[in-house]
């Protein structure tokens, strides 16, 4: 039996980027934004393997990473996934081709794990800055309860607006930020993504599918410095973070 996998969606064009580079593969601080999120997995011991979704044009030249260095494309040149030797990343285990939504793109990477898998680890590649740290207490997490995230309490007053009038001030005690990396049973998390498809609902994450299949979710806390890259301003937050972190 795999204990724990990992789910990487990587298949965001990164349409606010204003970058004609889809996201995954822009850099920072000479490495690209997939390569930082892939070490600290290969660096975390609690992760057996991961599968890597991505844009479905990039297949080919991610699946090289799984063969020999002489199969990779030159740094620089268009395909090349991020500049690094295909053993710097011995716990990539496939490259499947991603969906049209997030959603679609994770299910066909837990479509890729064998079915004797325990626990399943999803994290965005768009996130470059998390810590093993965190990829660790997700696994045990996970483990303990069955479903967890890790989200960060909201520290702005949050208005609920409708037709650009406050309607009410939410309770900003209840309020958290949803984050990656979250964890799931196997059996849980294919159980709530099979019913949405069958319901043909889309959620914004894992963690909703599964609420909505009457799984209970833990909230692991987790940390500020664990920023999504989504715009061009992003790359600079996530380049002190990195620097910040020793990681360039």
């Amino acid at each position: 039996m795999h204990s724990v996998m990992g789910i990487i969606p990587a298949a965001g064009l990164g349409l606010r980027m204003r970058s004609d580079e889809e996201k995954p593969f822009i850099t920072i601080g000479g490495r690209s934004i997939l390569a930082h999120t892939l070490s600290v997995f290969e660096a975390c011991p609690a992760v057996e393997g991961y599968v890597l979704v991505v844009e479905p044009s990039r297949v080919a030249s991610c699946r090289a990473l799984l063969g020999g260095p002489s199969r990779l494309a030159e740094p620089g040149e268009p395909d090349d996934p991020g500049g690094a030797s295909s053993n710097a990343f011995p716990k990539l285990v496939e490259v499947v081709a991603g969906g049209s939504t997030r959603q679609e793109s994770v299910y066909r990477g837990l479509m890729a794990l064998d079915e004797d898998t325990a626990s399943v680890l999803i994290h965005d590649a768009a996130r470059p800055c998390v810590e093993r740290g965190a990829l660790e207490a997700s696994v045990q997490g996970g483990a303990r309860h069955g479903a967890v995230i890790s989200a960060t309490p909201s520290t702005d007053t949050m208005k609920i607006i409708r037709d650009g009038v406050v309607e009410a001030t939410a309770d900003r005690s209840s309020l958290w930020r949803a984050q990656t990396p979250q964890t799931f049973a196997y059996g849980i998390l294919r159980t709530a993504h099979e019913r949405a498809r069958e319901e043909g609902y889309v959620g914004t994450d894992d963690a909703e599918l599964v609420e909505r299949a009457g799984y209970v979710v833990r909230v692991l806390e987790g940390a500020p410095d664990n920023i999504k890259v989504t715009t061009a301003e992003d790359l600079e937050v996530a380049e002190r973070i990195l620097r910040r972190q020793g990681r360039i």
